[in-house]
């Protein structure tokens, strides 16, 4: 493909009205490169295969598994003959370490890549996934994550973003969980010019659940747009999406996050909570919570808390010698710190808590 298209990302489930803009986003496309190459240490209990998922009868359900980006964009994967890194654990294994994926984007380079966790029943998996380049890099790049888990399998999946201000990353998930099975995500967005991230996670076994924590920071004309979608079709399953966050300057998000309650999901439980400080008069923050129901015995609760820092609580930092830059930083810091905190790596935590602190008083 030689000239430059957009594809079309993060549609909502269930579409609003369209003057608002919000059903979806775009980003330019115009072909890939090839695979970034990923820095990889595998634990031991953990296999490693490489596959075109879409070709393998054994991958079929990970290949046609619906995601957040949408059909649109893992289709670039089949069209470009990207091979999927599949990491799989037996029934009962439990690492003790965690699979750590490392990207370091190349500017100016235009990169799939895709990834796949098999867990099998009672096993558990710590996955840590990060995204970096030079703070002024450029490029494009697609990450694809897809997972399958086995009867009261875990995985904990934590991906941390810091790329640079002129690249744009697509950070796509989709995953199905059986019965009793658990996926807890973690996720950081500490730099980058453009993101969209998201997932579809398919509750579909009995007592399935998910826990989802979010937190970003966005400067300047920074620009995040997710697209989360907890799908429950198993009975008594339960997820619970948190997000917090940080706008300043002229940066922007945009968060579609839904709770689809089907018919057959009895007893099903989804929550969604909110919390965005807006630090500027020109940043933007839109948000589309979304509960669809068509089941009567569930629960379905969304909450939100946004706005700007109370001028009194500025006016007594102030007082006590922080300027607007400093408080901005100490508030950006202390909703990252708090994500940051759920990270079950040390190694991975203490990275991530010094490089948010950079710049700070000791």
């Amino acid at each position: 493909m030689s000239e430059t298209e957009q594809i079309r990302l993060n549609r909502l489930p269930a579409i609003t009205w369209y003057w608002l803009n919000m059903n979806e986003t775009a980003v330019p496309y115009s072909g890939t490169d090839g695979e970034a190459a990923a820095e990889v240490k595998i634990p031991s209990g953990v296999s490693e295969s490489r596959e075109k998922i879409e070709a393998k009868e054994e991958y079929r359900d990970l290949a046609e598994q619906p995601t957040g980006a949408g059909k649109h964009f893992s289709q670039l994967f089949e069209e470009n003959g990207i091979r999927t890194r599949i990491f799989t654990t037996a029934a009962g294994a439990k690492p003790g370490a965690a699979l750590k994926i490392r990207i370091p984007f190349e500017s100016g380079r235009k990169t799939l890549n895709s990834f796949a966790f098999d867990l099998g029943r009672d096993s558990e998996l710590t996955v840590i996934m990060d995204f970096t380049s030079d703070p002024e890099a450029s490029g494009e790049a697609g990450v694809r994550t897809l997972f399958r888990l086995g009867e009261n399998a875990v995985l904990k999946l934590v991906q941390i973003t810091r790329t640079g201000s002129g690249f744009t990353l697509v950070n796509d998930i989709g995953g199905h969980e059986s019965d009793s099975a658990r996926t807890e995500v973690v996720q950081l967005n500490l730099d980058g010019g453009k993101v969209c991230q998201g997932y579809q996670i398919d509750l579909a076994g009995y007592k399935s659940s998910l826990k989802t924590d979010i937190a970003y920071r966005l400067k300047d004309s920074e620009h995040l747009d997710m697209n989360y979608f907890a799908n429950h079709t198993g009975k008594k399953s339960e997820c619970e999406i948190n997000v917090t966050g940080v706008l300043r300057d002229t940066s922007s998000k945009i968060l579609r996050a839904t709770i689809d309650l089907k018919k057959g999901a009895k007893g099903a439980v989804g929550n969604e909570k909110e919390d965005v400080l807006l630090m500027d008069e020109g940043v933007r923050n839109q948000t589309i919570p979304l509960i669809l129901c068509t089941e009567e015995d569930v629960e379905g609760n969304h909450g939100a808390t946004i706005g700007r820092l109370d001028e009194s609580l500025m006016f007594y930092l102030e007082s006590r010698g922080l300027d607007r830059e400093e408080i901005y930083e100490m508030m950006a810091a202390a909703r990252i710190a708090a994500a940051a905190a759920l990270i079950p790596d040390e190694e991975t935590r203490s990275e991530v808590e010094q490089y948010i602190g950079a710049g700070s008083e000791e």
